[in-house]
């Protein structure tokens, strides 16, 4: 499918999300299902322009993930420069610029999220990225920042219609509501769908087929993009894309051999990442946070799993990990 400039096998994306999209869980999504484009979490425009090989980490092989995004978050042009400057000498497909992080620090710093209270100042910026990158430029925003009405849209759709972006991806949530502090505002996504001139991408709650099928149904945005509906969950990809197109009906269901697999699995891309790569702290000590984490989030829907997370998270190296996952048993 195309969206904007960009071709893609299919219209689902995979969410940015800080210290969850890491690129073992990116490689690990796409092992289950194709993903139309997947994305480095945001870089902070300031930290990359100080110090560019702090960010190392987060790119390394990003050139084996394409199509693959990365995500910017700042508010200074400058910043903005230095950092599209230095991600030039990286293979990836498109530069997409965050406003719409509802968390403290992004608000106070006047970034993120706080971008939707000064329209002009997100406009340049888009500008300026657009101008100085030579790949295609997104925008991944919210509705609004406190409110949200026709006036407010029309206005946002101003900017994504003159800044010469390619998409834009909108959560459909105020910024002040943070994550699930309330309802999806559909209606809002649908209009401003409606009066932009560019795709449109959906976000927002996308937990399974059915989300995705109403989302895209009523909003008729371009394309949908997941991020915390993933977690624990790395079939939803294929089981939405399969009810979108054929409508065939597939549950999330999963059992401790199943996450036992999916745990393994996991650990293959850890270790394929893990080489040659350098770190600051040990390749076991990535590896334990890394498997820990995702091993708690692949119990997810297992009847009376507590007593698991339990036995994970008290795991306290990855000998001791390694052990519980071995020793898991139904109870």
């Amino acid at each position: 499918m195309k969206l904007g400039s960009l071709t893609l096998k299919n219209n689902l994306i995979l969410a940015p999300l800080m210290n969850i999209t890491t690129p073992i869980y990116r490689r690990f999504c796409r092992h289950f299902s194709e993903i139309g484009l997947v994305s480095v979490p945001m870089l902070y425009t300031k930290r990359l322009m100080k110090n560019p090989k702090s960010v190392e980490q987060d790119l390394f092989k990003i050139e084996e993930e394409r199509p693959i995004s990365i995500q910017l978050i700042g508010n200074d042009i400058n910043a903005l420069k230095s950092a599209i400057t230095y991600l030039e000498s990286y293979k990836f497909d498109v530069l997409d610029i965050n406003a719409g992080c509802p968390s403290k620090r992004a608000i106070k710093a006047n970034e993120g999220g706080a971008l939707l209270k000064d329209l002009e100042n997100l406009k340049n910026l888009l500008s300026v990225a657009v101008k100085y990158c030579s790949k295609p430029v997104s925008l991944k925003t919210r509705l609004g920042f406190t409110h949200s009405d026709m006036n407010f849209l029309n206005e946002l759709a101003k900017v994504i219609n003159t800044s010469g972006i390619s998409f834009a991806t909108i959560h459909a949530r105020l910024i002040k509501y943070r994550m699930n502090d309330s309802k999806l505002d559909l209606k809002g996504l649908k209009n401003l769908k409606q009066i932009a001139e560019i795709p449109i991408v959906g976000n927002g709650d996308v937990i399974d087929p059915y989300t995705a099928k109403k989302m895209s149904g009523y909003t008729k945005v371009d394309a949908i993009m997941i991020g915390r509906g993933s977690i624990g969950y790395p079939l939803i990809f294929s089981h939405v894309q399969d009810y979108l197109s054929n409508e065939i009906e597939i549950s999330h269901q999963n059992n401790i051999q199943l996450m036992k697999e999916h745990t393994k699995i996991y650990e293959r891309y850890i270790d394929e990442f893990l080489k040659d790569i350098s770190l600051n702290y040990s390749h076991e000590e990535f590896k334990f946070v890394e498997l820990k984490r995702n091993a708690i989030w692949l119990t997810k829907n297992i009847k009376d799993s507590t007593y698991i997370r339990r036995d994970l998270s008290n795991a306290k190296n990855l000998k001791q990990l390694k052990n519980v996952l071995q020793n898991i048993n139904e109870k």
